[in-house]
């Protein structure tokens, strides 16, 4: 049995993999404040599954890390962040105070630990935003993980948590160098979805629009794309690298093969719902790139090779906020 500890445990992402630890058997720690909402049915039900132990602790608090047992995690999984492109723009200073103090103090705990732990950082395709605009058509699609990183606009705001990944893939190879510590990856997501994700990403929040019946239905930046990845194989990839002898690698997860323009994505909804078209196409937001699609060859060669299709993911994601969701709000009875 292995003991995990999970920062952002009732986030999306760190939701899924405790239940998924869980059910191989592993003890799970989660930290959370639930600055997110998600102190809701599913889990509340997860907690009180044997072999968990559950934290409500702001990860951003020097003092939450104080407490901690060192030497005693087999992984560390940090999630924590306060992600949704609407907090970027709404809260950009929480945003920045979450992502980079609490990776600092994730990194000075780590320090005190005679054997540390594997660790997993997870950082974004956001990190890539200001190099798609300086580069323009030159910038390389699929996207391998040796592009340089760059911030085109210190003004625009959005940079609030793609700059707070930044910071944090610096912290962890800084602290490696100077506490001498290796056994850590870093994971750049890329357009992760699911059931449960919450409300401020694109596909949940086109299906709560939806359900709502909001017609006609606004779209911004409909020409530009994405490559969605559903959960089940974010689950499957973060298992691989940790089971891997790969250390201190910047590794994309992500679906290289189905790159899909918005108003694409958008039909597919509609058709799931059984739903007319009926679109107001606008201009997309400042700061938001064309393209994003991830080159997953470090991946792959860990073994990876499934892959759930997007109009599948897209139907369970669909069906499961239908049943989760009351008109006007989330239900989180």
């Amino acid at each position: 049995m292995n003991k995990i500890l999970i920062t952002g445990g009732a986030g999306f992402v760190g939701y899924h993999l405790a239940k998924k630890e869980l059910s191989l058997g592993n003890e799970v720690t989660i930290l959370d404040n639930f600055e997110r909402p998600n102190l809701d049915k599913e889990f509340n039900e997860l907690i009180l599954q044997d072999n968990i132990i559950f934290l409500k602790q702001d990860v951003s608090r020097e003092e939450t890390f104080k407490d901690l047992r060192t030497d005693y995690y087999d992984v560390v999984y940090h999630f924590a962040a306060l992600n949704g492109t609407s907090n970027f723009y709404n809260h950009p200073a929480r945003v920045l105070k979450i992502g980079c103090l609490s990776t600092i103090f994730l990194l000075d705990w780590i320090a005190l630990h005679k054997k540390p732990p594997k660790i997993i950082y997870t950082s974004s395709s956001e990190t890539y935003a200001g190099t798609t605009n300086l580069m323009k058509d030159d910038f390389p699609i699929p996207t391998p993980e040796d592009v340089p990183l760059a911030i085109d606009d210190v003004k625009n705001v959005r940079w609030s948590y793609g700059a707070s990944k930044l910071i944090g893939e610096v912290a962890f190879f800084s602290y490696s160098k100077m506490y001498d510590f290796d056994n850590f990856n870093i994971v750049r997501l890329h357009n992760i979805y699911g059931p449960r994700m919450g409300e401020e990403h694109v596909i949940s929040q086109f299906i709560i629009r939806l359900l709502n019946e909001e017609l006609p239905f606004k779209i911004m930046g409909s020409d530009q794309t994405r490559s969605f990845c559903f959960i089940d194989d974010v689950l499957e990839s973060l298992e691989r690298i940790v089971n891997s002898d790969v250390k201190k690698e910047i590794i994309h997860v992500g679906n290289d093969k189905e790159e899909i323009e918005i108003l694409e994505l958008a039909k597919n909804l509609f058709d799931i719902a059984g739903q007319e078209y009926n679109f107001d196409l606008q201009a997309a937001p400042p700061g938001s790139v064309q393209r994003r699609c991830p080159k997953i060859e470090k991946l792959k060669s860990l073994g990876m090779t499934t892959q759930v299709p997007l109009k599948d993911g897209l139907r369970e994601t669909f069906y499961w906020y239908k049943n989760n969701y009351r008109k006007g709000t989330h239900d989180k009875n």
